[in-house]
């Protein structure tokens, strides 16, 4: 049963990591594209944001993988056969448990420590590309200038090296002194005694002088180095998704509350929906295997609207944090002592007792 559910469970995963990260990776690749940040961190940017796509995805993962596996089950009337050898609810219960409890685990790091440390470093990464001048920073078609506004550079199109620019036109105005410079090509070169990034310019024209005199002079030149000058790291404002776990622990505002007990509610929401399906799952053989399915799902919406609902408004300090989110965990964990009574007959303390 291990084996069944967690195939299934894995099959899950990865079809809806894919539909989650298609999109994430079309936007990246998009902002790449308008210049936004080097084409070189697409990758990096993409790996940490798929660490955020995991919390959201395994918990529902886990509840579609239990309903399909046990719902295969008794559709073959393999469950039915399970019964007649003794094997009851409370062995698939077990089962469903251990995988749903390993699954939870897992949940609860990346949702309360990976996911927070991957959403900083992606933050810190744009932070970083945002002041970098590297040639991906380079967008042909478009005016680059530096932060003081004294060098602009333009290329028209970009060469066949993956660090090459054709057509670069640059300007230049240092204390009153004016500088056009012009090249058939450029790439970018680091002096590796000092460190510095230049603009390496080949073939081009040199024009230098002061507005307003006529006393210019052109230079042709075989290759030119631009100084490209860095600009300062600047910190972005944090979004709260990304403050460290312990942090909000400590806070008592509201919202910190609230994506507090999100993260919390992550692992808890993938145990209850796994201990959900079991009795969801329950279908007649006629029925097929995705008889309840569509049950199943609707009740992961009402589920995933009430955190929301919760979430709203334990941030906006609508709800005591004592309340906060759990009593939409309370309502799942009694639907599903309920469910379990009514189809698995489950015997009370009374019925123990006799």
């Amino acid at each position: 049963m291990l084996k069944e559910i967690g195939e299934t469970f894995l099959g899950v995963t990865l079809l809806l990591l894919l539909i989650f990260l298609s999109g994430t990776f079309v936007r990246i690749l998009a902002e790449a594209a308008e210049g936004d940040y080097p084409a070189g961190i697409v990758l990096s940017l993409f790996a940490l944001k798929a660490v955020g796509n995991m919390v959201l995805v395994l918990p529902i993962s886990l509840f579609l993988g239990v309903m399909l596996a046990l719902g295969r089950l008794y559709k073959d009337s393999e469950m039915a056969a399970m019964t007649a050898c003794a094997v009851g609810p409370d062995h698939v219960l077990r089962s469903v448990a251990k995988i749903a409890t390993l699954i939870s685990a897992l949940v609860a790091v990346l949702a309360l420590y990976v996911g927070p440390w991957a959403e900083e470093l992606s933050t810190r990464l744009l932070d970083e590309a945002q002041a970098r001048v590297e040639i991906e920073g380079i967008v042909p078609g478009r005016f680059n200038q530096d932060e003081s506004g004294s060098q602009l550079v333009y290329a028209a199109s970009a060469g066949k090296g993956a660090r090459e620019l054709l057509g670069v036109f640059a300007h230049q105005m240092v204390e009153g002194e004016l500088t056009l410079l012009t090249a058939k090509s450029a790439h970018t070169y680091v002096d590796k005694q000092t460190g510095h990034r230049y603009l390496m310019l080949r073939d081009g024209y040199r024009i230098e002088g002061k507005p307003g005199t006529s006393a210019y002079r052109t230079i042709h030149f075989a290759e030119h180095g631009l100084l490209l000058q860095p600009r300062e790291v600047v910190a972005s404002q944090r979004r709260r998704n990304a403050i460290p776990s312990a942090t909000l622990a400590r806070s008592d505002v509201g919202a910190d509350l609230a994506e507090l007990q999100w993260r919390i509610s992550t692992p808890l929401s993938a145990l209850l929906l796994a201990l959900l399906a079991v009795p969801l799952s329950k279908t007649n053989p006629r029925a097929g295997r995705f008889g309840r399915l569509f049950v199943g799902i609707m009740l992961v919406v009402i589920y995933n609207n009430l955190l929301s609902v919760a979430r709203g408004a334990l941030g906006k300090g609508e709800i005591s944090p004592w309340i906060g989110m759990w009593w939409v965990h309370l309502l799942a964990a009694v639907l599903v002592i309920i469910l379990y009574r009514q189809q698995f007959r489950m015997r009370g303390p009374r019925g123990a007792a006799a």
